[in-house]
């Protein structure tokens, strides 16, 4: 059975991408659909459907009343969070001079937290599913033998719980230092208290900062006014519990068994399956699916049995049987939000915007720059959001299952196929270019502002300008100034000049070219990008998904047979699902969750208006308990 699951399973993938290298992770958790499960129409229903020797409708109504819960954490973190998990569950926040720094940490900095903060947030999600699946099977033996109509329609509540608690080690005393967030130094009170804050969508809790220096001469009097403003996380935010109740969707076959006989039969139906299902919406990391994520689809099923033994007296019998569904999901409209390209989970960095209006001639190495700080920060995903356009080619939902009847007894047990072929993902080409070009920048551990060392024409000692510092190489845990493993003073104190930003250069400022300084009181030269490299719509990584899962699965039912019009019927039953995950290449945690590395390449990708990013492959564990009723009419 192994082997037949694992040979299926390849000829499924055959028509999907490659999974990518475990660098790349999901910024959405797509599962199997509450009402792709075929076994709940099947199980329970021997002698019941499909029945031979009928010359007159007959009908099959039942409801299964089931629970589901997924039982691996650490398979849904995985997919969200990839290597930057320690021991499969914890995520690390520390800031860039935390001490002793692991450099798989997430950098705090980008969280508008200090830079000597330090948590760990644990992450095990959990999926909940309580679901009424009624099914309605109508024989129309009367207009042609072997025809029937049949109907599926769960009532599903569902319950995603990213389950996160976070545990502050070290909330940090550290100010960001002036030019760094702010022209002031930004006091640790005016800055965020955990992580936790952060995810849910807080910002710094002052609407601008606000720095006001003197002009020249005469016109002190006039203030001028440096206002940052902090954007807090708009998209993938964490989320500690979300619920949704609706039909998960209403699926239709019209079939005809072309071989029915009493031992044996085969047949084909067209299926269509109408999307009343919730849209996931991209605020949250975790939000509820219910249903199949409002897709249309269409496709085919085959159904057949064969019965190997009857008693004498035909009492008992045991026999196999097959239900087989291919279906195409097609095209929505879908809202997501995305990562860049080779820089997992990167929506949760720092950008910076630029203004290509250039004041106090802001220059590198004597070359004007062509942008300039404008004074407002965002997290990664609020600029990575896009209404895209989904499709998945193959849907399959294959049941292989053996019966044993004894009289009023009944017992089913099998295997369960699922797998979803790799999404297509698109853009309207009419609206190709939603995002912002040549506007915003990663700002990594760059400082944003430098200060004028001697008096010029229009500044004066100490008065802040805005640079063009980019940070293009940053990552999920860290820049370039300072690198992803902690700094020593020395370090701290070189780093301060910007040395590793883009194309770094020399900065001057004012009609007299005068030297930018670190900060009012430390004359060291800092630099600025000549030129800034923004991102760009095409470093957007439109990360896809496919999933596969194995199923196995037992039924106990008993039937009233002494009735005559109608047979009234009861069963219990439970399952157990396996995903089948890409799988991660990191080095394994120490035990005091200590130093991993993850495989972080900075790559790029197609990401055309047309053309999906890398494909991931992700599954629901779960295991299911249910009851099921039912009658037969004739």
């Amino acid at each position: 059975m192994k082997q037949h699951a694992k040979y299926l399973s390849l000829v499924f993938l055959s028509t999907s991408l490659v999974t990518v290298a475990s660098s790349t992770v999901s910024p959405k958790f797509t599962i199997r659909s509450q009402g792709t499960n075929a076994l709940r129409r099947l199980v329970g229903n021997v002698d019941k459907v499909d029945v031979y020797d009928m010359d007159a409708k007959y009908w099959n109504l039942s409801a299964m009343l089931e629970y589901t819960r997924s039982f691996d954490s650490e398979e849904i973190a995985e997919c969200l969070f990839g290597c930057f998990l320690c021991d499969n569950r914890i995520l690390k926040i520390e800031g860039s001079r935390a001490c002793n720094r692991d450099s798989n940490a997430l950098l705090a900095d980008y969280f508008y937290l200090p830079t000597d903060f330090k948590s760990q947030v644990t992450i095990e999600p959990r999926i909940q599913n309580f679901l009424v699946d009624f099914n309605y099977y109508l024989g129309l033996d009367s207009i042609r033998h072997g025809l029937y109509f049949w109907i599926q329609a769960p009532l599903t509540w569902t319950k995603w719980s990213l389950r996160t608690e976070e545990r502050v080690i070290d909330a940090g005393t550290n100010a960001h230092d002036e030019g760094y967030f702010t022209v002031n130094s930004l006091a640790r009170n005016e800055l965020l208290n955990n992580f936790t804050e952060y995810s849910v969508g807080q910002a710094p809790g002052i609407d601008n900062i606000v720095t006001q220096f003197a002009l020249k001469g005469d016109d002190r009097q006039n203030n001028q006014q440096f206002d940052t403003n902090f954007q807090g996380l708009q998209c993938a935010k964490f989320c500690a519990d979300e619920t949704d109740t609706r039909l998960s969707e209403v699926r239709f076959a019209l079939g005809w068994n072309f071989l029915l006989d009493e031992d044996y039969h085969l047949g084909l139906n067209l299926q269509v399956s109408a999307p009343t299902g919730n849209k996931v919406k991209p605020d949250y990391l975790f939000a509820p699916q219910n249903g199949n994520d409002r897709h249309w689809e269409l496709g085919a099923g085959i159904g057949a049995h064969y019965i190997f033994w009857r008693s004498e007296d035909e009492d008992k019998h045991f026999g196999f049987y097959l239900d087989a569904n291919l279906t195409h999901m097609f095209k929505n409209h879908q809202t997501r939000c995305f990562d860049l390209c080779g820089k997992p989970l990167s929506r949760y960095m720092l950008a910076e915007r630029l203004t290509t209006t250039v004041q106090d001639n802001l220059k590198g190495n004597d070359v004007a720059a062509d942008a300039q700080f404008a004074a407002v920060f965002a997290p990664v995903a609020n600029l990575t959001t896009f209404d895209v356009e989904v499709s998945v080619g193959i849907n399959a939902d294959i049941v292989a299952m053996f019966n044993y009847t004894a009289g009023a007894w009944s017992w089913d047990f099998g295997y369960n196929f699922w797998g979803r072929s790799c999404e297509k993902i698109s853009l309207d080409c009419n609206q190709c270019s939603p995002f912002q070009e040549n506007t915003w920048a990663l700002k990594g551990d760059a400082y944003v502002y430098g200060y004028m060392n001697a008096d010029g024409n229009n500044l004066f000692t100490g008065d802040p300008v805005a640079l063009s510092a980019t940070m293009n190489e940053a990552t999920i845990t860290g820049g370039k100034n300072f690198g992803d493993a902690g700094v020593t003073a020395a370090q701290i104190a070189a780093g301060k000049a910007n040395p590793n930003i883009d194309n770094p250069q020399l900065a001057t400022g004012d009609t007299s070219d005068t030297q930018l300084n670190v900060s009012r009181t430390v004359a060291t030269q800092t630099n600025t990008s000549i030129q800034p490299v923004f991102i760009a719509q095409s470093d957007v990584n439109f990360v896809r998904t496919k999933g596969i899962s194995n199923k196995l699965f037992y039924h106990m039912g008993y039937t009233w047979l002494e009735k005559e019009n109608w047979v009234p019927y009861v069963g219990v039953g439970g399952e157990v699902e396996w995903a089948s995950t890409g799988g991660k290449d990191c080095k394994e945690c120490e035990s005091d969750c200590g130093t991993k590395k993850s495989n972080n390449p900075n790559k790029k990708c197609n990401t055309s208006c047309s053309t999906g990013g890398t494909c991931l492959k992700c599954g629901l564990s779960q295991w299911g308990v249910w009851f099921k009723f039912g009658a037969t009419f004739q």
